[in-house]
């Protein structure tokens, strides 16, 4: 349990510190004030000042946030520290832009920049991550080392030693990317490009419909099975091939998150699925449990999710605030600040119902155990 609390802590905090930093190095590049840079929020429980940024860590380990001056949404920002009344035109909070050194104040594309810092950043960080393991653990292929007789797959035709290259169409570079693509698709045919013997071939197989039960999630679903047994070979990459692989798993489970929100929106995915920090942690202790490579894969894959969650077009979101300057952008001026806030305080009502969501699924599948 210490362990698992321990390398919870280490992965949502460096992911965060990541996030954060983005916007905190974009945010001093175009020469943005920034008060604080917190890991955390609510009140502060410890931190130091360098220069004019105070670097805290606070209570609440469920995010953090960069407080960049002129800000139209600062009372917000203010709400999330436990502070008072820092509505701007109060005494000490001027209206924002009214500073050269004010976020408002600056160009449109340098405000594009500092809001998509974050993001970026999380998706950088994914990718060095997937290249690093390239390396270091190897690159892991999709070979094909059993067919189980009478199974879907050996109606097709496919054959231990075959290759799997793409599966409906989408590449895939790993066992995961295999079963998690096969598994989408159950009792519907589905063309699979393999690798024999240098000839590239397609065989199209029907998966099979089958109950799994997750003893993490808790929960029963539907998955399709084609009665294969997938190895894992492959040696070390160099930095270029890595860094080309790093990108594209990026890149795959980028496209996974986003079809997954999108099988939320059509009900092929039940909300029940939508996890919060504690199913983090007890996947975290697992990886932990199952190595460094293991451990550093998953972090790659929150932190696309990260990115993917902060590019929602909600209000108190990154993608909330890239919306506003579409808005700008379209309309040739901004909204007015009254108007910014009044979305971002309703935006936070509902990034903090999902959290308390997300939480109540976790407890509710502690408590079915």
């Amino acid at each position: 349990m210490i362990i698992t609390i321990l390398v919870t802590v280490l992965v949502l905090g460096v992911l965060i510190f990541v996030h954060e930093l983005g916007h905190f190095a974009a945010a001093k590049s175009v020469g943005i004030d920034v008060p604080r840079f917190s890991i955390g929020l609510g009140p502060k429980m410890l931190g130091f000042r360098r220069g004019e940024t105070e670097y805290v860590l606070s209570w609440i380990p469920l995010g953090g946030y960069v407080k960049m001056a002129g800000m139209a949404d600062e009372e917000i920002t203010s709400k999330l520290e436990g502070g008072g009344d820092d509505r701007p035109g109060t005494a000490g909070h001027p209206v924002p832009g009214s500073s050269p050194r004010d976020f408002d104040a600056k160009p449109f594309p340098a405000r594009v920049l500092v809001i998509s810092a974050g993001v970026i950043m999380n998706w950088l960080f994914a990718v060095v991550a997937f290249a690093a393991i390239a390396m270091g653990r190897g690159v892991l292929e999709p070979r094909i080392v059993e067919v189980e007789e009478g199974s879907p797959a050996a109606e097709a035709g496919l054959r231990s030693e075959d290759l799997i290259k793409r599966v409906d169409g989408v590449s895939v570079r790993d066992p995961t990317q295999v079963t998690m693509r096969i598994e989408r698709r159950a009792g519907e045919a589905v063309d699979i490009l393999v690798d024999r013997d240098g000839q590239d071939l397609t065989f199209v197989a029907t998966p099979d419909a089958v109950e799994q039960y997750s003893d993490i999630t808790g929960e029963s679903r539907t998955v399709g099975r084609i009665g294969i047994r997938i190895g894992a070979d492959g040696g070390r990459a160099g930095p270029i091939e890595a860094l080309g692989r790093g990108w594209s798993n990026a890149a795959y489970w980028g496209g996974a998150v986003v079809q997954f929100l999108a099988d939320l929106v059509t009900g092929r995915s039940s909300a029940r699925e939508v996890g919060g920090p504690i199913l983090i942690g007890e996947i975290s202790g697992r990886a932990a449990r199952a190595g460094f490579w293991e451990l550093l894969g998953f972090m790659a894959i929150i932190s696309i999710n990260l990115a993917v969650f902060n590019l929602l077009p909600i209000p108190v979101l990154d993608g909330g605030h890239l919306l506003f300057l579409g808005i700008e952008g379209v309309r040739g001026r901004a909204l007015t600040i009254e108007q910014r806030v009044r979305f971002t305080t309703v935006g936070m009502v509902f990034v903090v119902a999902l959290m308390l969501w997300a939480v109540g699924n976790d407890i509710l599948r502690v408590v079915l155990r």
